[in-house]
This record gives C-alpha cells, structure tokens and sequence, in this order.
C-alpha cells in the first residue's frame, strides 16, 4: 500500500510539473546571493538547479558557486567573501566573550558593508552594471535589506522577486504590507516566539523601535552612498527600493510555527534544500551499523566552527561525550586529541542529509540553524539545540516548544545539563514520536517547496509583475495606516466641542449668577424700603 501511494504520489508531482506553463525559449533571470554562509546557500542552490531544469537562461552572483557547465548558466564568483568573513567576525569568540545581540549585531553590520562592497567592485559585476546589451526578465534577489543590490532591478527595469533562506524580517514584511505585530511576531534575534511575558513584550517593542528609527535609517545611509557611487545618483534610494520588490518567498515552514497574516505576494516555502538520502560511503556506512547503542551527531553547523570553542567548552564536550553509552560522530573543523577514547570519532565534512537518515542516530547536537533542523525533521531525527546567534534562539524555541528535542543554552551549558538532555533525547522515545510526526506534516504538500517556487517564479515572468497582488497600505504613511490622522481629527473635535459647550455653560453660569445678583439687589432694596416705610 506505501509503495502504491508513493507511485500515486510522483505521479501526481510529475504532471503538475509537466502542467506548468513553459516559456518559450527560456526566460533570463539574474539571481544575486550576497550572504557568505554556506547553509543559507544550499537554499538558493536548489532554487536555482530547479530553474536551470526547466530550460531558464541564468546569471548567478553568489559567495558559493556551483559548476557553470550547463550553457544556460553564467556564475560571478563572489566566494573571496568567505575570507573577509574570516578576517572580521567570530561568532563563536563574541559568544564565548558574552557579547550580547546588539553588540553582535553591530560588528555584523559592519561586516556586510565590506563584502557588499567588495562584491559590487568584482569587475564582472561593474561590467554588469555599465552594460548597455543586458537584458533580464526577473531579477531574483536575496531580501535581507542588501539594498544595494536591489538597484539591479531598477536598472534593467525588470520585477523582482526577493527569497529568504529563514524567516525573513519584520521590517522585510512591513515593506511587502504584511502585518509585522512585535508582539505576536517577535524579531527572529529573540530568545523567545511565543506567548510572551511583559517584559519580554516590552522587549520586542523596544527592539522594533530601534531596529525602526535607529539602525536601518543608520545602515541605509551607507547603503544609499554605495548605491549612488555604483548606480549613479539618480537610482532610487534603499527605503524606496525595500519596497519595490514585488514577489517575496520566505524558507519558513508554517508547521514548525510560522504562522502570521500574509499577503498574496508572499508566499512560504520551507524544507526547500531537502532531497532524498543518498548511499553513504561504505566506511561511514559500516560505522553507523555496528554502533551497538546508537549514534550521537554533533555539529555546529557551517557558521560556526568549533575549532573555535574555547578550552574550557571542547573539555566540557570532551567530558560529555567520553560519559555517554553511545558512540558520537563529531563534525569538526581541525584535529584534537581524543587521550584514548574510543567512542568518538571526528570528521572534518559528513554527507549530513544522508547521515541522518541512518536508522541508527539516536540524536543530533546542533546549533540551531533552520537548514540543519529541517533536515533533522525530515529524517526524523530529535535534537539538542545550543543556539549561539540571530535566529538560532527562536528555532530552540520552537524545538522545546513541539517537542521535539531540547534546548541548552551557551550561558548555562555544564557537564551535567548537556549530559541530562542528550540521554534524555536519546532514550525517550516521545521526541523521537512527536518529530516524525512533525516530519509527516511538513511533507504533506501539493507540491515540492522547489517546484513551488519555481512556479511563481515564471508566474511573475509571464505577467511582468504582480502589481495585482500589491496592498495599497504598505506604501500608507505611518499616521494613515493606523487611522492615527482620523483619531486625532475625532479627538480635536471632541475637544472643540468640550471647550466650546464649557465656555458655553460658564457663560450662561456667570450670567445666571449676574441675574441672581441682581435680584438680590433688588430684593434687598424692598426689603430695606419696606422697613423704612415702617419706621416711619
């Protein structure tokens, strides 16, 4: 019956691809990929072979690029960024220092500066933009406020379509109309996701303001010097250019939590770079079958380097590790003296995907990056979480939250905690229940997440835009969108009307007290006349 079904399925997957509208002779598209991580990249990889297989002619920027021997594809390499990342930030240091998110954020602020600019001095790029031939129906940008490279789109006047490999930003979504409540939908940098407490609350508020009024005017300003000295002065400015794109695609699965009112042009995808496991290679193979307890994956991801653990961190791993029944397979970046033990071994690169599809691991360590996490609820496979950055806290959020593993934070990580959560994930088998269940969820599409994007790619080609699906609001100034114009209209005339009926009641009071007075007066005078006349 599975068989049967699974036949139905690819079936089905095939003819709504076949069904998909071809354009003739392939439409030109230009695909720029500023960040330099390799796990946001493997997201546009996908993306980008899905357009290459449906006969699509490609320009492609990108800090991680793939074999251009296909005649329909043209790579500027931009990988030197990798050095400059090298050169300038360390997350694992600044974690290990407490430095805390604003600080991080500051040195990463820094940072994109110097490969933005670097990438758009790459003498391709310059030949790019001084061309007077080119020519492209789409420009598909990566949307996390590269501004800079959104001007390609005015350039050569096409629409533009902006992709995220996580959830994309608040101001992101306010730029496209989406709702953007701080409180409903914190920031990705937050610890937290849901169900927030005051303070926290007052957090995400202030945060939003600062993000709002404090940093983006702050980076945007660099970001429009690049712009004038690359494009000219008459291109449109960043603030303008966030919100020129016309199509947005977000890698973020609703299951796993996020869940927000968004427009038509925007759609999520999530699960994008998953495909189906390969063979291992045979010594690898033979390693995870006769692992009598069961292996424990560790890997911090391609960010992160765990070379870059302080002494005391890899001894407390080291010490973690040696304790468990169970062997660990440790993905690291650089040689380190294991004094003998025998239930650990470390390979510089592992074939992840197809690893953790092996029956045989019981758990993965990680640091929390969307991609490795996907892969991990698609293979089944419960986590321990350690988040160091950015979104890394939110997706141990989630984690904890649909458990489906735990989480341990870098701050209060010991012996004892990280030893407790690994045999608790390992040997409880509800974790293991609760993300196969979540796995299933997820899978349970239409249509591939590539499949889908690839299909509003061509539907924004075919119509040259989706001014159709634009939401009149999102261009609203501040004070029109939350009716704050009509509310103080109201509040003036309520107002005007209190004043006006004061003065109105205060001047019939005063000339009620004149007459009163008055009367008195005269009251008093017959009163006093009376008595003369008395007298008399």
């Amino acid at each position: 019956m599975r068989c049967k079904r699974t036949n139905i399925c690819a079936l089905a997957v095939a003819w709504v691809t076949l069904a998909m509208p071809i354009l003739a002779d392939g439409a030109r598209i230009l695909a720029i990929f500023p960040s330099p991580a390799r796990s946001h990249q493997i997201v546009y990889r996908a993306f980008m072979h899905g357009l290459i297989e449906r006969g699509h002619q490609l320009t492609v920027m990108t800090t991680d690029p793939f074999a251009a021997d296909h005649p329909n594809v043209t790579v500027i390499d931009w990988s030197f960024a990798y050095q400059i990342v090298h050169d300038n930030f360390d997350v694992v240091d600044m974690k290990q220092r407490n430095m805390n998110f604003y600080q991080i954020a500051t040195q990463l602020r820094s940072l994109t500066r110097l490969f933005l600019e670097a990438q758009l001095a790459h003498p391709d790029v310059q030949a790019l933009i001084r061309s007077r031939d080119a020519h492209f129906d789409v420009v598909i940008v990566e949307y996390y406020q590269f501004t800079p490279m959104y001007a390609f789109a005015e350039l050569f006047n096409a629409p533009m379509i902006g992709i995220t490999s996580i959830d994309s930003m608040g101001t992101c979504h306010e730029a496209m109309g989406n709702v953007m409540n701080v409180v409903a939908h914190p920031e990705m940098n937050h610890k937290f996701t849901r169900d927030l407490t005051f303070l926290q609350r007052v957090e995400a508020v202030l945060s939003n303001l600062v993000i709002k009024y404090h940093i983006m005017p702050t980076d945007f300003a660099t970001f429009d010097r690049m712009i004038e000295q690359n494009f000219g002065s008459n291109m449109t400015r960043s603030a303008e250019l966030m919100q020129r794109v016309d199509f947005l695609m977000i890698n973020a699965e609703p299951s796993l939590g996020y869940v927000r009112p968004i427009l038509p042009n925007t759609v999520q995808l999530g699960f994008m770079h998953i495909q189906p496991p390969k063979a291992l290679p045979a010594d690898l193979q033979a390693y995870l079958d006769r692992s009598e307890h069961g292996v424990v994956y560790f890997s911090l991801g391609t960010l992160i380097r765990s070379d870059s653990l302080n002494q005391r961190n890899l001894n407390l791993f080291l010490e973690v590790f040696k304790s468990l029944k169970y062997d660990v397979l440790w993905k690291h970046d650089a040689d380190l003296d294991l004094n003998g033990t025998t239930n650990i071994r470390m390979e510089r690169w592992l074939p992840q995907q197809d690893l953790l599809a092996h029956p045989n691991v019981k758990a993965f360590v990680m640091q929390g990056g969307q991609q490795s996490m996907e892969e991990a609820i698609d293979r089944h496979v419960p986590l321990v979480v350690i988040p160091f950055n950015f979104d890394q806290f939110g997706n141990a959020d989630k984690v904890v939250e649909r458990g489906i593993g735990r989480a341990v934070w870098m701050e209060r990580l010991t012996v004892d905690s990280l030893r407790e959560s690994i045999i608790e994930v390992a040997g409880n088998k509800r974790y293991k229940r609760n993300i196969a269940r979540l796995g299933r969820l997820v899978r349970d599409q239409p249509m591939r997440p590539v499949e889908k994007a690839v299909w509003w790619t061509e539907y924004v080609i075919r119509h040259g835009g989706v001014d159709h699906y634009r939401y009149p609001a999102a261009r609203m100034p501040f004070l029109q969108y939350h009716y704050y114009d009509v509310v103080g209209a109201g509040l003036l005339l309520l107002v005007t009307l209190l004043a006006g009926l004061y003065f109105v009641l205060k001047w019939l009071g005063m000339r009620l007290l004149h007459q009163l007075d008055g009367a008195i007066a005269i009251g008093q005078g017959r009163v006093h006349q009376a008595l003369k006349e008395k007298s008399l």
